[in-house]
């Protein structure tokens, strides 16, 4: 055994003791190793991190977020977010597509709390089918790939505050609560202005998941051969360079990922408005490098 090794089996036995008589949705060893991957084994603070996640768990009634949950309509079929498969680790892979998202829409159909909340049952989805895959290959797949394509975004969506506040609070609970569960996540179609969010969503990323961004432009030969490197080609949608295709023949592969675009009138609520000063400000210094 590794130095390495085994100073993590001894601080998993010290953590277990910390952690025994907490209600954990799970107790297995994976799961706690997660807890203390993310701190880099300081036991007090995977401790303080594990017991901020159940409270949260708590608080947002994640238990409840199950199979058979039924989420919004809106939600279900004009989100442009989905899992289209496992990738060559046997770990679900996601293809966001954000560049079709009409986040004004949504958030005129519905709360940000419901926004948030089917977020949160999709990434529950995704930590149940990584479990059972791990109990079916008999290894630790913990790490989800997530294709985010950029594609059609536009600087009008980039300024839109409460989208922004949406994506930052997203960000924030996968951080926090999601520890050790991103693999390879590969931007596509990332238009100059992008290195803007970026730079705001930086300072709540850590180390671990920056490491793991791999940010590419509009070459498609370059980002599907890196996304083929790890994503089987029967998986990728036609339209990103893979095989896969709905059987009527969709290269989107829209029954697993809803397509986007506008949302339909019949679905807003018109209980919220946005104004000019919906905008987010960026500073001049920020402006002028980017655009």
């Amino acid at each position: 055994m590794s130095e390495a090794e085994d100073l993590e089996k001894t601080q998993l036995i010290k953590f277990k003791e910390l952690v025994a008589g907490l209600d954990l949705p799970r107790n297995d060893d994976r799961y706690l190793l997660r807890w203390l991957r993310a701190r880099d084994f300081d036991l007090l603070k995977a401790e303080k991190m594990l017991r901020n996640h159940l409270e949260w768990r708590k608080k947002y009634q994640v238990a409840d977020l199950t199979d058979d949950w039924k989420p919004i309509e809106v939600l279900q079929k004009c989100y442009p977010v989905g899992i289209i498969g496992e990738d060559k680790s046997g770990s679900p892979v996601w293809l966001i597509r954000h560049g079709k998202l009409d986040i004004r829409g949504i958030l005129q159909a519905v709360t940000i709390e419901e926004f948030v909340r089917y977020t949160v049952w999709m990434l529950e989805k995704s930590a149940r089918i990584m479990e059972r895959q791990s109990m079916k290959l008999g290894i630790d797949v913990s790490k989800q790939t997530i294709i985010f394509d950029l594609e059609h975004w536009s600087f009008q969506d980039l300024v839109f505050k409460p989208g922004m506040d949406v994506a930052m609070e997203l960000i924030k609970i996968f951080e926090a609560n999601y520890p050790e569960a991103m693999g390879y996540t590969f931007v596509i179609n990332t238009p100059k202005f992008f290195q803007m969010a970026y730079s705001l969503l930086k300072p709540i990323l850590s180390e671990t998941t920056l490491s793991k961004i791999k940010i590419h432009g509009y070459d498609k030969s370059i980002w599907t051969s890196d996304i083929l490197g790890v994503v089987p080609a029967e998986v990728l949608p036609k339209a990103l360079g893979g095989r896969a295709v709905d059987p009527d023949g969709n290269e989107w592969c829209e029954s697993l990922v809803p397509g986007g675009g506008p949302i339909p009138e019949y679905y807003k609520t018109g209980s919220e408005s946005f104004g000019d000063e919906e905008e987010y400000k960026f500073d001049d210094d920020v402006m002028s490098t980017f655009l």
